[in-house]
């Protein structure tokens, strides 16, 4: 099945990872898995790191040409559209291969490989490592940590239900082969320090619950006064989850040009994806967003979430 995936990576000298804007915990561990196993296993090749969102992960900033790019295998990860690739001159790249698992609305590769049974991209990458071809090259310790680490944040420690019994076992050969210490890989994810710490706490006053509906809607003002960045902020989303009786959550944060960035959760079954992609946003059945909403645009959106929730 990735047979042509492999002979288009032996194929090429440069090659490009992308990943989607405002990357999220999975976007990065697979652009970090993949960087790191093509660097351990094709050392002459030119591997180079496109985006331009910041993330404290991602230690290497690469500047990509487009001579480079031309010559170039670009490959996107965990992005269903074309217009979520956090760089568009991705686009310039000679053959452009997706990696996602996403619900298909663009197609945006030369060769597409979307599986959206998947909990994760990385859960994805990790079937593409274990196949044929590529079984028989290096994989690290490290790359194992990358995609495991992929994997939980995606399924929040395996709690969402795009969670599968194939989630459990591609995360138990990661484990075995990368002879992980499972402990300390969660402590480095979940483990904040003292002022983050603070922080959270301060943004947990700011929940209001509708019906079976919470959210948490953050203005410029508030952010500055609290200390926290737009993006840092949404990462803790799913702690209005914990809370039993709600069906629906969502975070939302005014972001630079005064629109709201939010992000939308579910959970028994609430089927969230269609209403936002009537905002112009879109992703999982379950787990989702939408980007540069008016606050009379947001307030609508939330009416209809409270709506879905007392379903």
């Amino acid at each position: 099945m990735y047979k042509e995936l492999l002979k288009k990576i032996r194929e090429y000298e440069n090659i490009a990872i992308y990943r989607h804007i405002h990357p999220d915990g999975d976007a990065m561990f697979s652009t970090l898995a993949l960087y790191t196993f093509l660097k351990h296993n094709f050392p002459e090749k030119k591997i180079k790191l496109g985006g331009n969102d910041e993330f404290s992960t991602i230690t290497k900033k690469h500047r990509i040409s487009d001579s480079f790019l031309s010559k170039a295998l670009v490959i996107v990860l965990d992005t269903s559209s074309r217009n979520r690739i956090d760089d568009e001159n991705y686009a310039k790249g000679d053959l452009i291969i997706k990696i996602d698992h996403h619900p298909i609305v663009d197609q945006f590769g030369d060769l597409n490989y979307v599986d959206t049974k998947t909990a994760a991209c990385c859960e994805l990458l990790a079937d593409i490592f274990f196949s044929e071809g590529f079984r028989k090259l290096k994989l690290s310790k490290k790359v194992c940590e990358y995609l495991y680490c992929g994997i939980l944040t995606d399924t929040n420690t395996f709690s969402t239900t795009s969670t599968t019994w194939k989630t459990l076992r591609v995360a138990s050969v990661l484990a075995e082969k990368g002879e992980l210490k499972i402990s300390d890989l969660v402590n480095y994810l979940n483990d904040l320090d003292i002022d983050l710490y603070q922080k959270v706490t301060e943004i947990r006053t700011y929940l209001k619950i509708e019906q079976k509906f919470g959210h948490i809607t953050l203005d410029s003002k508030q952010l500055k006064e609290i200390g926290i960045s737009p993006i840092k902020a949404k990462d803790n989303i799913e702690e209005i989850g914990h809370i039993k009786d709600l069906n629906v959550w969502a975070f939302a944060t005014q972001v630079e040009d005064g629109t709201y960035a939010v992000s939308v959760r579910s959970k028994r079954g609430y089927v969230i994806n269609k209403i936002c992609e009537r905002y112009g946003g879109g992703g999982h059945a379950c787990a989702c967003g939408v980007k540069q909403l008016s606050k009379n645009d947001l307030r609508s959106l939330y009416s209809e979430l409270i709506e879905l929730s007392t379903k």
